[in-house]
This record gives structure tokens, sequence and C-alpha cells, in this order.
């Protein structure tokens, strides 16, 4: 699995992004040791989060894409213009790394390791290996005990026409995805379109299929939801990948302390705009973001950022 190959890189103190070959692809970065980020086509990152969910505008991640990505600093091109707080993105941060990492840790993929590798966003929260496998694992068991059939993340949502009762309380999200389910999209498609991580939605889903109030339809029809439910297919009927092992270097088979680095990574293409559906207006406090342009303080207290991680437990 994935988690195990990641093990003797992050044993061995190194810098560098674990590229996964095989579908549904992704990246794992780790920084001395520690898991940084990580992403796939199949859960929401940072841009998505930011920009799909209306807290930044698309041009203001694109203009920090051109001035930073270069030197990895896209982060701090958002911090220093005011427009995010440095605790907002290392929260974020995390959120996209648990995301992704719930669908890449337990793939039998073949992956690539390239030495000295870093994300374009910058310097995140890094976590230790065994923790953000732990969470993992913890978000395995909360979907199952919502709804045992995983079939239902990658099937359309189909909001029920009549309710068990007359009156129904929904979440903020509850409500975010029943509106814009069109009988075509799944729990993945909607994380997506409304800037929300994955885990999030498929949660909620899960729970509205059990009061009654949403079953699922037909297979997703995009990409992304094909992708996992081809990669799900696969692992039940003990079908391995194209390559098992983890696809590393030659001479860093088994990596120890030092080992040599490789040639730098080539930086990922700018990721394409995406334009969601008509949603409920979200609330913009541009005198604040101005006031913060000329007074942000970009350290952030650990009380703060103790209190936003553990909020993610909470889910």
């Amino acid at each position: 699995m994935l988690r195990e190959s990641l093990e003797p890189w992050c044993a061995a103190g190194v810098t560098g992004a674990l590229r996964i070959l095989d579908p549904p692809g992704g990246v794992v970065y780790v920084v001395d040791g520690r898991v940084a980020y990580a992403e796939t086509p199949v859960a929401s990152g940072v841009e998505r989060l930011l920009t799909a969910s209306g807290r930044l505008p698309a041009d203001a991640w694109r203009a920090a894409v051109t001035a930073g990505r270069a030197q990895h600093r896209i982060g701090p091109e958002l911090v220093d213009a005011g427009l995010v707080t440095q605790a907002e993105l290392e929260a974020l941060g995390v959120i996209a790394l648990y995301d992704a990492a719930f669908f890449l840790f337990d793939l039998v993929v073949a992956a690539h390791f390239e030495h000295r590798a870093r994300h374009p966003v910058g310097h995140l929260r890094t976590l230790d290996l065994r923790t953000v496998c732990q969470e993992v694992d913890r978000r395995k068991r909360l979907l199952a005990d919502a709804w045992p059939d995983a079939a239902i993340d990658t099937a359309a949502v189909l909001p029920q026409r009549r309710l068990r009762s007359q009156c129904v309380a929904l979440t903020a999200l509850q409500w975010e995805v029943v509106a814009n389910a069109d009988r075509r999209r799944s729990p993945i498609d909607l994380a997506r379109l409304l800037g929300r991580d994955t885990f999030t939605v498929m949660l909620e889903v899960r729970r509205m299929a059990r009061t009654g109030l949403v079953e699922p339809g037909r297979p997703g029809g995009s990409a992304a939801a094909e992708s996992v439910a081809t990669v799900r297919a696969r692992a039940a009927a003990g079908v391995p990948a194209t390559a098992t092992a983890t696809a590393q270097p030659g001479r860093h088979a088994k990596p120890v302390a030092g080992p040599a680095p490789g040639p730098p990574p080539e930086p990922p293409g700018e990721p394409r705009p995406h334009v969601p559906l008509p949603r409920r207006a979200v609330r913009q406090e541009p005198d604040r973001r101005t006031e913060l342009a000329g007074t942000l303080d970009t350290r952030v207290p650990e009380q703060i950022l103790t209190r936003l991680i553990a909020g993610l437990g909470a889910l």
C-alpha cells in the first residue's frame, strides 16, 4: 500500500514527492520526513477550497500562481496580499492533505519518489505519517458507520421526492448538496463544485441516505467519480495494479538517511479555472481584507492553529 511505501522515506527524514503513476493519480509531499501535503484529482486541493467556495476570487489565485509558483511561494503571496491569513492557509492545507490521503494511502499502485520536490504553494503545516494514517482509518470508520455501501460515493445523488415527515432540518452543507444535486453529480463531483473537502460531503450524503433524505442513483458520469469507482472495484476484486511495488530510482531502491538527490521536478501546470453553479451568496468583507493587507501578522499563534486542526476531528 502507498502508506507502506512512504514509511522508509519518512524514516530517512528526506524531502521530496511520491508521485502515484496509476489511477487515480496524485502526489504526496514529504518535508524532512514529515507529510506536508497531498493531492489527487478526486479530492479538493487548497485551490478549490479557496476559489470554488467563493472565499477567494479565481483571478487572485491565478495572480498568486503567476507571481510565486517558480519560487514555491503561492501561499506567501496570498498572505502578503492580505487575502488569507497564515493560520487559514495552514488549516486548509491540513484539510486538503487528509482529503487526498483518504483516497491514496490504501492504494496498491506504482509510484516514483522525486527528491527535493516541493509543492508550489510553499510551506504548510507538516504532520507525522502515523498521525495521517490514523486520521485516514478514522474517516473510513465514520463512513462505514454512517452508510455501509461505498457505492453511494460515486453514484449520483437523488433527493427523495416524498419525505417521511413534514418537517426536515438540514445543515448548511446538506442544503448545498441537495440544492446542487442534478441527478448526475456524485458526492465527489459536488465536493469539487462547492469547494468543500470530499470526505465531509461523502459523509453528509451517507448520513442523509440513512435518514431517507437522498438515495443513490446511477454511477456518476464525471472522470473523478469513475476513477474512484474503478479503483475500488479493482481492489475489491483483488486485481493488482500494473506494478504493485513502489517504482523508485534504481540506486535509491532502499532509501537511507542521505540519499543522493535527483533532478528537480518540472513545476505543475496552472490549474484550469472552474465556474460553479449559482449558489447562496458568499459574504464579502472588503474592508476587513483591506485592513489586513496593511497590518497582517503572519505569525500564527499555536493556540489558534491547534484549535483549527482539532476542529477537523469533530467532523
